[in-house]
């Protein structure tokens, strides 16, 4: 009877620790799609279908999750129990916010529309002493920060811009909204919700909307 109980609690330890390496990085799952990546970041789209269960994935950055369309999900963590979310339409969040990393999971829409979502991530680090941004951010709201990051969003209805900065630092932008936007460098850019714009630092810019819808933004500046 002894040795019989010892052969299963073998076998169990022996099935669990196969377990535990049952996952990929989150850039290998079939709906984390990578649609960016250079020495500095990687960012990814996330797009969940209703009913849609991920496989089990590794996070090693510490991903920002800008919602572009919220809804009902779940999560649970390799070897944990599942918790269940309300996920809304303009939500910020870093992976941080929830576990520590290296964490292993997987999710799934609960829900009756796609779960989206664009998620970036810092591989490396900024040089110290540098000055993310100047200039004038008055109609920059922060929405959350970071040692490593700050986030603000900024909306503009038709004809509204923000006053001129400058970003001295990486920074990336990611639209919630579609419209046309000037960066008071004679550019016009016409967006949707869901696009994104990576940009290196060193620019100095301004946001006006020349559309007719307003506008929303979240812009996170790496430091």
């Amino acid at each position: 009877m002894f040795r019989k109980c010892v052969g299963s609690l073998v076998l169990l330890l022996c099935c669990s620790a196969l377990h535990a390496e049952d996952w990929i990085p989150v850039y290998e799952e079939p709906r984390h799609k990578p649609v960016f990546e250079n020495d500095h970041a990687m960012i990814l789209n996330v797009f969940l279908p209703p009913g849609y269960v991920s496989l089990y994935h590794e996070h090693r950055l510490d991903l920002l999750y800008v919602t572009i369309v919220g809804t009902k999900v779940w999560a649970e963590p390799l070897g944990g129990e599942r918790g269940e979310a309300d996920v809304k339409t303009g939500d910020v969040r870093f992976s941080s916010d929830n576990h520590g990393l290296p964490h292993v999971h997987r999710v799934g829409n609960i829900g009756t529309t796609p779960f989206h979502v664009i998620a970036i991530g810092v591989k490396g680090e900024n040089p110290a002493g540098t000055t993310a941004l100047e200039g004038d951010t008055s109609a920059m709201v922060p929405v959350t920060e970071k040692p490593h990051a700050s986030v603000y969003r900024i909306r503009l209805q038709p004809g509204e811009k923000t006053g001129v900065h400058t970003h001295h630092l990486p920074y990336t932008k990611v639209y919630l909204t579609a419209g046309e936007l000037s960066d008071g460098n004679g550019n016009i850019r016409q967006v949707k919700a869901g696009d994104f714009l990576w940009q290196p630092g060193g620019e100095t810019h301004s946001h006006e909307n020349t559309g007719d819808n307003e506008i929303t933004i979240i812009e996170i500046l790496w430091r």
